[in-house]
C-alpha cells in the first residue's frame, strides 16, 4: 500500500516536471519547438517514459492549460476580493493578471501560436474553455459593478469584459515583440483606468 503510494506521487511529481519543463521551452523557443523529443531531453527522461505520463504533444499542452488556469484561479482567490468594491476587484484581477504572465512569458507565446490559431483542435477548445471562464468572471464583475451604481447601465457586461481581455492580450503582445522592455504589470492602471472612465455613469446635463 506504501508503495502504491510512493508510486503516484512520484508520478505526479514526474508530471508537474513535464509540464514545467513544457513551459520553459515555449517561453525560449516557442511552441514549435515544443517535440516529445526535445521534452524528453529537457527533462532527462526516455520519451516511452513520457508517453506514459501524456500521450502525446496534444496532452502536454491541454496540461499546459489546465495548470496555468489552477494557478490563475489561486492568484485571484488569494487577492481577498470579498473585501473589495466591484471595481475594486476587476482593478485587482487585471493587475494581478499581468503581473502572472509577466511571471510566465511563455503564456503570451502559446496564446498567440500557429499551433492555437490553426493546429490541435484539442488544445484550441480547451484554450477557449479558460478564456470563457475569465469572461464570464469579469462579466459577473460588471454586472455587480452596474448593480451598485458605478458602471453605466447601458454597458454590455460581456462586451466590456471582451474589451478587458482584449487590452490584456494586446499590451501582453506588445511586451513579447519589444523583448520585455517594458513592465507588464504597471500598464494594469492605465488599461482599468482608460476604460472605467468610458463606463462611468455621467451625471445628467439640466
Amino acid at each position: 500500500m506504501a508503495d502504491s503510494k510512493h508510486k503516484r506521487k512520484s508520478a505526479e511529481f514526474r508530471r508537474n516536471d513535464i509540464i514545467e519543463a513544457a513551459m520553459e521551452i515555449i517561453r525560449h523557443e516557442g511552441v514549435a519547438k515544443l517535440t516529445t523529443r526535445t521534452l524528453s531531453s529537457a527533462v532527462g527522461i526516455a520519451q516511452p517514459t513520457l508517453f506514459l505520463h501524456f500521450g502525446n504533444k496534444s496532452h502536454v499542452l491541454v496540461a499546459l492549460v489546465d495548470a496555468i488556469q489552477n494557478r490563475l484561479q489561486q492568484g485571484i482567490a488569494e487577492l481577498g476580493l470579498e473585501k473589495m468594491s466591484p471595481v475594486e476587484r476587476l482593478q485587482a484581477v487585471v493587475r494581478f493578471h499581468l503581473k502572472f504572465i509577466q511571471s510566465q512569458p511563455g503564456i503570451p507565446r502559446l496564446l498567440f501560436s500557429e499551433e492555437l490559431q490553426s493546429g490541435d483542435p484539442v488544445f484550441r477548445e480547451r484554450m477557449n474553455q479558460m478564456v470563457m471562464s475569465f469572461l464570464q468572471f469579469l462579466a459577473g464583475q460588471i454586472k455587480a459593478a452596474q448593480a451598485a451604481g458605478d458602471i453605466r447601465s447601458d454597458i454590455n457586461p460581456e462586451q466590456g469584459a471582451c474589451l478587458l481581455i482584449s487590452a490584456v492580450q494586446g499590451l501582453s503582445f506588445r511586451w513579447i515583440l519589444s523583448n520585455g522592455r517594458f513592465v507588464l504589470s504597471e500598464q494594469a492602471d492605465m488599461v482599468i483606468t482608460t476604460l472605467l472612465d468610458g463606463w462611468t455613469p455621467r451625471p445628467a446635463v439640466c
